[in-house]
């Protein structure tokens, strides 16, 4: 199925969602493989429940200050290259010959900002389903301003998303919270931009690491009060699980989840790294980091040697190669979202 960008189908799936109770996953990725698992977690939910066309949103930032995915995308730091690159691995993934040929991709771009994705924003016209211009940190009367030429510069052609606060790091989390945001500058907002979403202040975390309750669903009901369910939530892997239900209930048409995947999916690695470093170094470089102090005797224990490592301390093939950790990495990642997908009411997609 090709990526879905015309923004009249765009719509459709959008309305579709909110009529059988589904809010959008918007899944981002800085990776190769990331952006397989989020097509791959579609594919597989869709498996699952016997569903046709699953809806997926693959979500990037170009150059972003606090988070340039496209830039990370390949060694070569060029948003650029990294956006010609992902736009090949969604369409190979999407290929007739491909597993995953059957999911709907939408692609997303997140956090342009004036000035910083000028050469990115041309690139994404007729292939991106939505594109987030970001003047948060502007005045909100220069805010209100610039996205509504921007809606107006590109209309018929891509959807526009408008933050009308920033939404808080994580890393300044110790600092002044940003206020919420007010709904009835919400509503202003809403009405004198012609966005077709808004990013409101919820009180979640941009790229958090753990999950914290911060997010204020009396707060966004209030904003849908006046609005309705034209809410995009940001920071959202710093949301607890027990909250994933009720947002679409609470406004919240659209999830974007990054920094949760980073973490898991690390984590299993380095959990698998540590289970085999007898694996994957030899026995004078196990016994240098144990005088060093950073390893344990775990790997004099003979059943260690014997059930992890077939009888022999030193580099096997089959740990050393990348294929390994990587699907490692992605059974963590991908189990991850099918949880999202399960909260978000995907089952209900028909």
């Amino acid at each position: 199925m090709p990526i879905i960008s015309d923004p009249i189908q765009v719509k459709e799936i959008y309305d579709r969602a909110a009529e059988r109770g589904v809010c959008l996953a918007n899944f981002c990725t800085a990776n190769p493989q990331t952006t397989e698992a989020i097509i791959r977690s579609a594919h597989l939910f869709g498996e699952q429940y016997e569903l046709s066309g699953v809806p997926i949103i693959v979500s990037v930032t170009a150059n972003y200050p606090i988070e340039p995915q496209l830039q990370h995308y390949t060694a070569t730091r060029s948003a650029l290259v990294g956006l010609r690159a992902m736009l090949g691995d969604v369409k190979t993934l999407l290929a007739e010959e491909s597993p995953y040929r059957g999911v709907q991709v939408l692609l997303h771009l997140d956090h342009s900002m004036p000035g910083y994705d000028d050469e990115i924003v041309p690139w994404v016209m007729g292939e991106f389903s939505t594109i987030m211009y970001d003047c948060s940190h502007s005045p909100i009367e220069e805010n209100i301003r610039q996205v509504a030429r921007f809606v107006d510069e590109n209309r018929g052609r891509i959807w526009v998303e408008g933050a009308v606060d920033e939404v808080v790091q994580a890393a300044r989390s110790s600092e002044a919270q940003h206020p919420l945001t007010d709904p009835a500058l919400a509503e202003r907002y809403y009405r004198e931009t012609g966005v077709f979403l808004i990013v409101p202040n919820l009180g979640t975390e941009h790229r958090s690491t753990a999950a914290t309750a911060r997010y204020d669903g009396e707060r966004a009901r209030a904003i849908r009060d006046r609005v309705g369910a034209r809410m995009v939530l940001h920071g959202s892997s710093s949301l607890p699980d027990e909250y994933l239900p009720r947002l679409l209930g609470d406004g919240i048409a659209k999830v974007n989840i990054w920094s949760i995947f980073e973490r898991l999916g690390g984590q299993a690695v380095a959990e698998d790294v540590l289970l085999n470093l007898g694996n994957l170094l030899t026995e004078e470089s196990l016994r240098g980091k144990q005088a060093e102090g950073f390893l344990g005797p775990r790997f004099d224990d003979a059943v260690y040697r014997q059930q992890q490592c077939g009888g022999t301390i030193g580099p096997k093939g089959w740990a050393l190669v990348w294929h390994h950790r990587r699907d490692v990495w992605l059974g963590a990642v991908v189990a991850r979202m099918h949880t999202y997908l399960e909260q978000f009411g995907y089952a209900r997609w028909s």
